[in-house]
């Protein structure tokens, strides 16, 4: 039988996630290759001008801040600002894939075709186009990392054959330039949406939002402090603990907190905006887009109706019957899917009483339960994580683990029936909102797997004994790690034999704590 160290591992991805797998599973002694369509590392964040490939702006910043995020043995610089721009999540991207040489085990300009079993179903075919050539190799497992935010969903409109205007996704965006002097409606009202809304509003001759229900907007500064600073990671353990035992309580506690930082932060909400009543925080991933609200105060963006058809070549007809004529360019942000067409073994299913799209079948939403010991996909769902990359490295650890055997999985019957309560649990969440990505997880037991079997040693945190053991030795760094910054490199700060430590570690928590002190700044709100 081969060990570890024979094993060959395909990654696909080059963005925090694929790179933390390569990183890991190299030091673990897999021999690990990873593919990238794109010429550099970095994911979303390495622009791109290729309109099929989902990018961040050249203008995007962060709405998280730099001190919850990062790799959990790479600290961010103190060079880069509160909230990091496009153009420095790139640079940090870079300079760990060259710091921890892992740029000599990537190839580029590498486009994936297909992944399938070989005819005696012992290795998997990877089918990659390079630099335009077709290859196909094997691999003992594959690691598929390539985003979440793949395949654009571009909506039918009614009758779009007949506008003559421009009509794209948010995908294919990349310049404000062409819209100048333009009409345009931006469709959605989401992260994407307000990035895109934020560069258009000083351009176009005027700008639209269509959108059918409200959203929850999150602003990246609460009173003078990053909003990301207030999760910590015993009040993320509490807001668990309520959504697990009490989830009613928890829905309705963390919507009415939401409904009081969206008044403390704009104040009073025109109706005709439709921004409220918006979705659930525990439902839906809250919107970014908080320009939004200030557009629309100062009348730069007008609010209108859901899309509901095209009626001549350059007008278009709202759900409440408005009309608008002269359009010139019409933008769906109106998201993106994970892609498993690369991924034809990956199996779906539909839940009783549930009329919903059909729901992959992925044990804790990773691993195909007939080839969990050679397959994980971190290419379906944005829920469950913490900030930033900051989760990346916990999930190459489990992963790892498993393939390793260091931390034992159930047998294919067991995670067969536990996925069969996940989706009857999705369902449950899809008849409270019909609206709901089916991808979500509850984030208590997500959470709790992976730290588990990657061996954070977080359990020394919490309640327990060894909870107890560590304030009574460590009183700083316990009050630090379970009440100060929720930075990632507390998941390298424990030994627990499962995976390496960061030896940097305590200084880096302690510096993180250290560096928000700065906070609150004047004047910011």
């Amino acid at each position: 039988m081969a060990t570890k160290e024979q094993f060959t591992v395909a990654v696909i991805g080059a963005g925090s996630s694929g790179l933390s797998m390569l990183k890991t599973l190299r030091d673990d002694g897999f021999k690990v290759t990873l593919y990238e369509r794109r010429g550099q590392v970095g994911g979303l964040w390495a622009y791109s001008e290729n309109p099929v490939v989902t990018t961040a702006l050249k203008s995007t910043v962060a709405n998280i801040s730099k001190y919850t995020c990062g790799m959990t043995d790479f600290p961010m610089p103190d060079k880069y600002p509160h909230h990091l721009a496009q153009a420095d999540f790139q640079e940090y991207m870079e300079s760990y894939a060259k710091h921890f040489d892992l740029l000599k085990d990537i190839v580029f300009n590498a486009s994936l075709e297909r992944v399938s079993r070989n005819e005696r179903d012992t290795k998997w075919e990877v089918e990659v186009v390079v630099d335009g050539k077709r290859q196909t190799l094997e691999y003992d497992k594959v690691a598929f990392c390539h985003g979440y935010q793949t395949k654009a969903k571009m909506p039918e409109f009614m009758d779009q054959d007949k506008f003559e205007g421009l009509l794209i996704h948010a995908q294919g965006y990349r310049s404000p330039e062409v819209f100048k002097g333009k009409k345009v409606v931006v469709v959605g009202v989401g992260s994407t949406a307000g990035d895109i809304i934020n560069e258009l509003v000083p351009v176009a001759s005027q700008v639209y939002a269509s959108h059918r229900r409200g959203s929850l907007f999150v602003h990246k500064w609460r009173n003078g402090s990053p909003v990301d600073l207030l999760t910590t990671r015993r009040r993320r353990q509490m807001a668990m603990f309520l959504q697990r035992n009490f989830p009613t309580a928890a829905r309705t506690i963390a919507d009415l907190g939401c409904r009081y930082m969206m008044w403390q932060s704009w104040g009073h909400l025109d109706p005709s905006w439709r921004l409220t009543p918006f979705p659930s925080l525990t439902l839906s991933i809250p919107s970014t887009g908080a320009n939004i609200i200030p557009s629309l105060k100062d009348g730069t963006l007008i609010s209108l109706y859901g899309l509901r058809r095209f009626v001549g070549p350059r007008s278009i007809e709202f759900d409440d019957g408005t009309v608008l004529e002269d359009v010139d360019a019409v933008i769906a942000a109106t998201g993106y899917t994970a892609d498993f067409s690369v991924a034809p073994f990956v199996e779906q299913s539909r839940p009783s009483d549930y009329s919903g799209p059909l729901i992959s079948r992925l044990w804790k939403n990773l691993f195909p339960p007939r080839y969990a010991d050679s397959v994980c996909l971190l290419c379906y769902s944005g829920f469950g994580k913490n900030n930033g990359f900051s989760f990346s490295d916990v999930v190459s650890m489990a992963v790892s683990n498993v393939w390793r055997g260091v931390h034992p999985i159930p047998t294919r019957e067991e995670m067969e029936k536990q996925i069969d309560a996940h989706h009857n649990w999705v369902a449950s969440r899809w008849r409270l909102d019909n609206k709901i990505d089916v991808s979500m997880v509850k984030q208590w037991e997500f959470q709790g797997f992976l730290h588990e079997a990657a061996g954070t040693g977080m359990e020394n945190l919490d309640w327990g004994w060894k909870g107890w053991k560590f304030w009574w030795n460590d009183r700083m760094m316990y009050n630090y790690m379970n009440h100060g910054v929720e930075t990632s490199h507390a998941f390298r700060f424990f030994e627990t034999g499962k995976r390496k430590t960061y030896p940097g570690a305590r200084e880096a928590i302690i510096q993180a704590n250290k560096a928000v002190k700065v906070f609150p700044i004047k004047g910011i709100k």
